[in-house]
């Protein structure tokens, strides 16, 4: 790793009293930061990504309630659907990720036209590559969704459904980029109400077109596609006008020629981001083979994004810290403070360990609430309470990993979390899933012991290496 403190171009002075107005109050005081002023800066930048996000799992939690109307093999389409989905979407981590490392280093040392030409860049590479992963999404989705060993009907289902969420790919990517840029400069405000209105449009549509409401036709699990489609096209035009009225990023908001060096720079710190992702979905493949083998099979399966729904009331709000973190952390580095970036990581993990560590309570004494929200089939109730019960003992691990995780990435230091993930998600849980749910005969209750253990273990491992301090000496 370089053992070099990063070098920026000096600041522009027409754009220094702009760059230093984003900056949170520790940075821009001319004193030492206190522990209070810290806690303020993190409470101020993660409480709207922590709506943002609750926003989003509301939105998920109701669209999984309206497909678990249409059935267990519907519920099923949806959550290995969901997989290919996030395996493309992973390769739009690699402009986000880029580019909101990119844009807080600038913010943070005051270089707003190299912000503004990381974001020209990041629109068409972005472009570009949802472009391309729409394209390979159509000709793979058959024969991918074959080898998942689903039941028919619920193989024809998850084909259905991929085809047309396809359709919002592009729009996603790019929505992805800008949201990048708001999160550099540190502005959460304007994506929650953004998203207000994305996920209103969403479920609304939801409900109308899976259920035929009024004037609309009733299309079942092709509904729920079609309405996910139209929001993502949505949310893109709403990002790219409210970005647009940015008063210092605005007139950047246009696709230029890519430039290979800077798409070089995004893709040297988006990469290893990227690649985490996968390692993390192609995994979640494979743990899903594993499940659809055990004597649950497609209870199992149904199970799976039941659990991990409900579950997303406690990730979210660690995410909406951890993109908190990647801000604080990125723009400290740009003004030269990395013992400020370590305080901002330390207090936004601490935050949301607490406030995972509540949720993983509430999960195991109303576990099979939650599950009854989303289907009446009794065998899928029974499975998918047992996955919130064991699951719920890793939810303060899943914070130290998520939150440190984020900081690293503000740091652009996005390989040493990728390698993490790869060891605990490919070395330990698919193996101690194979031997507990299978081999040993504990069938899905071996299954959900393997995913908490593997975060427990990546939790620690993310704390420990955080602590170590390299990433304190990384250039971008």
């Amino acid at each position: 790793m370089p053992d070099s403190t990063p070098i920026l171009p000096e600041p522009d002075s027409a754009d220094a009293d702009s760059a230093r107005a984003m900056l949170p109050s520790a940075l821009r005081a001319q004193k030492e930061p206190s522990w209070r002023d810290i806690t303020r800066d993190v409470w101020d930048i993660s409480i709207p990504a922590v709506t943002t996000n609750l926003l989003q799992t509301t939105n998920a939690f109701l669209d999984r309630m309206f497909v678990g109307r249409l059935g267990r093999d519907a519920l099923a389409a949806v959550g290995v659907a969901g997989q290919g989905m996030f395996l493309l979407m992973a390769v739009s981590f690699i402009v986000g990720t880029g580019t909101t490392a990119l844009v807080a280093r600038f913010v943070g040392g005051q270089v707003l036209d190299d912000a503004r030409k990381a974001l020209r860049q990041s629109l068409t590479l972005a472009a570009l590559m949802g472009t391309a992963c729409m394209v390979i999404g159509y000709l793979l989705a058959k024969p991918a969704f074959h080898l998942m060993g689903m039941e028919p009907s619920a193989e024809r289902a998850t084909v259905v459904f991929f085809s047309i969420a396809l359709l919002g790919i592009v729009p996603l990517f790019i929505g992805q980029a800008l949201g990048a840029v708001f999160r550099g400069m540190g502005d959460m405000r304007t994506p929650l109400k953004v998203m207000v209105f994305v996920n209103m449009v969403h479920i609304s549509l939801d409900f109308a077109l899976i259920f035929g409401i009024g004037p609309f036709p009733r299309m079942g699990l092709a509904g729920a596609a079609t309405a996910l489609t139209i929001s993502q096209w949505f949310g893109f035009a709403m990002f790219w006008l409210a970005l647009r009225r940015h008063p210092v990023m605005g007139k950047a908001v246009q696709f230029q020629r890519l430039d290979m060096a800077w798409a070089k720079r995004i893709v040297n710190i988006g990469a290893p981001a990227s690649l985490q992702a996968l390692l993390r979905i192609t995994s979640m493949l494979g743990y899903t083979r594993i499940l659809s083998a055990t004597p649950q099979g497609t209870a199992a399966l149904a199970a799976l994004p039941i659990g991990m729904t409900a579950e997303s009331i406690a990730f979210m709000p660690g995410l909406g810290y951890s993109m908190a973190a990647t801000a604080l952390v990125g723009q400290s580095l740009g003004a030269k403070r990395p013992d400020v970036a370590s305080r901002y990581a330390w207090m936004s993990t601490a935050q949301a360990g607490v406030i995972m560590a509540v949720m993983g309570i509430v999960f195991y004494v109303f576990a099979y609430a939650f599950a009854h929200w989303f289907t009446r089939d009794p065998l899928v109730v029974q499975v998918a309470a047992d996955y919130l019960r064991i699951n719920a003992y890793a939810e303060p691990f899943l914070a130290l990993g998520l939150v440190l995780s984020g900081a690293f990435q503000g740091a652009g230091d996005t390989r040493t979390p990728t390698w993490i993930t790869f060891i605990t998600m490919w070395l330990f849980r698919l193996p101690l899933a194979y031997l507990l749910a299978l081999t040993l005969g504990y069938g899905t209750h071996g299954a959900w012991w393997a995913m908490a253990a593997s975060m427990m273990v990546s939790g620690l491992l993310t704390a420990l290496y955080f602590q170590r301090g390299g990433w304190k000496r990384v250039k971008v």
